[in-house]
């Protein structure tokens, strides 16, 4: 099938959309703590919904992330529903489209088998997540980025009601150097925690150790580390998607927009003890997935010279909402995440922020902050749409650290391409097209 065609605007700084003190001085409905895909889209979706919002993220835009950059099927679908949100005279000049994937070459044992995909794209977080931003500013939200978040609090508070409750109060530190190292407190009547992987930002409890809001990591969770190499690194051509199994860990090579190479890989701790740096964990991974002389796979000097950044560990489960007075709320990676074998983290964090938006969307719960209903409904529209999605990858996971499992797979798909190509689409969750396929569901989450 084709791709539908996305744009984006090209990578550039972006300033906030109001000063520190405005921000600190203005009663917000909700802020949304992280502005990754999930953070950017649930902002973008409630300002559009009319709520006041204001996004921050300790970084500024555009900056780099550790991820496979790959678009699945439901992160287009997801980016498509987006835009139609977006105000008529949204400006689109200046744009370029993501690259979209032909295929991936999937390496185990020295053998290779390249699998056709029916759909999906590739494109680099600095440009994904710039845009993204950009698109919620256009929504009517406000962005304020270089503020770290040290705590979240709730309180009883003065003159709260049934229709005004008291405000969650958000404890920063600015960090742009020309405002030095600034407290700064913010206040909403809800808080979006769309914080990735890290659980960096201290959150109130309910008081009842059993209650506690820290995520449960999986036994034996891999670990997420990333790189990007210059172009010349790899003779991997535009369009492929190589994906290299080990009995250590798997690594997935693809080449961005801008002809860099982006390298993510799940990893045992293990190996990275054995191996001594992440580069050379990475250079094991691959070798022993391709087999000597394959020249899709970077040198050692290549992956030496590159920066690597990692992950936290990342198959673990967190609740959805968090506090007594549950009035904060995870999505995208923060709410739960799989080991990402098959590529599906980024349009799981935008059907994320598309669920809680959804939950929160009928005028009545908005104007009551009717909070209890707010998390109910999204809890069962986060199971329903994602669960699925999520025990398939968990099985997915379970089989490539099986590398005889993953061999034997392989061989078949050397001897009977058109047998992987009917299987791989179920393996990647192609079946939730941007054509429409689930539309009672995506009706329901969309609509209530």
């Amino acid at each position: 099938m084709s791709l539908p065609i996305l744009h984006f605007s090209a990578p550039a700084t972006l300033p906030a959309t109001l000063s520190a003190g405005a921000a600190a001085a203005t009663p917000w409905q909700c802020i949304v703590i992280g502005a990754g895909p999930a953070g950017s889209a649930a902002a973008l979706r409630l300002a559009a919904q009319g709520w006041r919002v204001l996004l921050i993220d300790r970084s500024s835009m555009p900056r780099r992330k550790v991820c496979g950059c790959c678009l699945s099927p439901v992160a287009y679908a997801e980016l498509q529903m987006l835009e139609s949100l977006l105000p008529a005279q949204h400006d689109t000049a200046g744009r370029i489209p993501a690259t979209p994937l032909a295929g991936v070459s999937l390496a185990a044992a020295g053998r290779v088998a390249r699998i056709p995909l029916p759909s999906g794209g590739v494109i680099s977080r600095e440009t994904l997540d710039t845009h993204l931003v950009q698109q919620a500013i256009a929504a009517g939200a406000h962005w304020l980025p270089e503020v770290l978040v040290t705590a979240l609090g709730e309180g009883p508070g003065t003159g709260s009601t049934a229709l005004r409750p008291s405000p969650l109060t958000i404890t920063t530190r600015l960090l742009d150097s020309s405002a030095g190292d600034a407290a700064l407190h913010l206040q909403a009547e809800m808080v979006v925690l769309a914080t990735g992987l890290a659980a960096s930002v201290r959150l109130p409890t309910a008081g009842d150790p059993a209650e506690s809001p820290r995520r449960h990591v999986a036994a034996q969770s891999r670990i997420g580390i990333g790189a990007t190499l210059p172009p010349e690194a790899s003779d991997l051509p535009a369009g492929e998607l190589l994906m290299a199994v080990a009995e250590q860990g798997y690594c997935g090579l693809v080449r961005l927009e801008d002809g860099r190479i982006d390298l993510a890989a799940a990893v045992d701790k293990r190996l990275l003890a054995q191996a001594g740096s992440p580069a050379a964990a990475a250079g094991a991974i691959v070798n022993q997935g391709c087999g000597p002389g394959d020249r899709r796979v970077p040198s050692a000097a290549s992956l030496a010279a590159a920066t690597f950044r990692a992950t936290p560990a990342l198959t673990h489960a967190a609740s959805l909402v968090v506090g007594k007075a549950g009035r904060i709320f995870r999505v995208g990676d923060a709410a739960g995440y799989v080991e990402p074998f098959t590529g599906e983290g980024i349009g799981w964090a935008l059907a994320s922020a598309r669920v809680l938006a959804a939950a929160a969307s009928a005028p009545e719960y908005a104007a009551a902050l009717a909070t209890a209903e707010i998390a109910s409904r999204y809890g069962n529209l986060h199971r329903r749409l994602l669960g699925a999605h999520h025990a398939r990858c968990r099985r997915v996971a379970w089989a490539v650290r099986r590398p005889g499992l993953v061999g034997g797979a392989v061989r078949l798909a050397q001897c009977f391409p058109w047998a992987a190509g009917h299987v791989v689409p179920g393996l990647i969750g192609a079946g939730w097209s941007p054509a429409g396929a689930q539309p009672a569901l995506l009706a329901e989450a969309t609509h209530g």
